[in-house]
């Protein structure tokens, strides 16, 4: 999550670095994105974001702080939980936020910060090494813990039973090493199981589990029911949306990598222009309908969005976190 680099905003015209637009910008679909700069919090020179939520709500970290926390274009500085490394991943639209914590480098607990302090989330007996991954707007929280040896299954902790846990592995003689890849308002998980073979699952609110033909090692986004990745047709990668039952539903006229999606019908990611430059687009359905910025390297981070359309990308080596806010007339 956090990338100290060098340097911050005036480094921008020495990286080679473009916005792909000053101020305000006109998307093909007749919306604008109009670009901001999140601030950083005193002492922070570099920052990066890992996290948004509707409503002006950010999550990340900084150069000399771990957890940052934005509202509305203010920063906070959360700090560590127990003096220990703390990377912040999710917020949700009241600001809860969650991540993991680190000691010796490796991961040793996952932690959520509400009511003004962090806690530590609570692991099965036998288990160890939890860190939180996601969050949603009621509150529930997604992570995972490991075991014996590499294994790992994956972590609810519900926000309808305080304090409590479960634990999910759709089959734990397949797959040793399951994960979220996120969760959405409707309670939803989707689940990457990996062992003796690879699989997604979808897990609904009420626990049933549905494993989805995907056919792919490529998924990167989940919320709303829409399930964001790319496969291979035709002898080139495509990126596509799934449903909850695992049926293409869209296809991208321009294949985007590191894929964010909102609950409707935007996306955003990384792609490849004409010019063989690395930018970071905006999809409406499955059409590109406009162009954040530009880089010959990429040296920029995935993107995040949110429901209220809020578009946020870090820049690795100057620091600088860009925003960009949809407005339809």
């Amino acid at each position: 999550m956090r990338t100290p680099k060098v340097l911050l905003a005036a480094a921008l015209a020495f990286t080679g670095l473009s916005t792909g637009f000053t101020g305000t910008a006109a998307a093909a679909d007749g919306c604008t994105w109009v670009r901001g700069t999140l601030p950083l919090p005193a002492g922070s020179t570099t920052g990066s974001v890992s996290g948004a939520a509707n409503g002006g709500w950010f999550v990340g970290g900084g150069s000399t702080t771990d957890g940052i926390r934005w509202h509305n274009g203010v920063a906070e500085n959360l700090g560590t939980a127990g003096g220990k490394q703390t990377d912040l991943n999710d917020v949700n639209s009241s600001g809860v936020a969650v991540g993991t914590t680190y000691a010796n480098s490796f991961p040793d607990g996952g932690v959520v910060y509400r009511n003004g302090r962090y806690e530590t989330l609570p692991v099965p007996p036998g288990l160890r090494m939890g860190r939180a991954k996601a969050i949603n707007d009621t509150g529930d929280i997604v992570g995972m813990a490991s075991g014996i040896g590499d294994s790992f299954d994956l972590m609810l902790w519900p926000a309808s039973a305080p304090g409590t846990v479960q634990r999910i592995n759709p089959d734990p003689a397949v797959y040793s090493y399951v994960s979220p890849v996120d969760i959405d308002e409707q309670g939803r998980i989707l689940i990457r199981a990996e062992g003796s073979e690879l699989a997604y699952f979808v897990r609904e609110a009420g626990g049933s589990l549905t494993k989805l033909a995907l056919k792919t090692d490529y998924v990167n986004a989940f919320r709303g029911g829409r399930i964001s990745g790319e496969i291979s047709e035709n002898g080139k990668f495509v990126t596509v949306d799934w449903d909850t039952t695992g049926r293409i539903v869209r296809r991208l006229d321009v294949r985007a990598r590191e894929t964010a999606v909102d609950a409707g019908t935007l996306t955003t990611g990384t792609y490849r222009t004409a010019d063989k430059q690395y930018a970071a687009g905006v999809w409406d359905g499955s059409t590109l309908t406009g162009t954040l910025l530009t880089d010959p390297d990429g040296d920029f981070a995935k993107p995040v969005i949110t429901d209220d359309g809020v578009i946020a990308v870090s820049y690795y080596y100057t620091g600088v976190i860009a925003t960009f806010t949809r407005t339809c007339a």
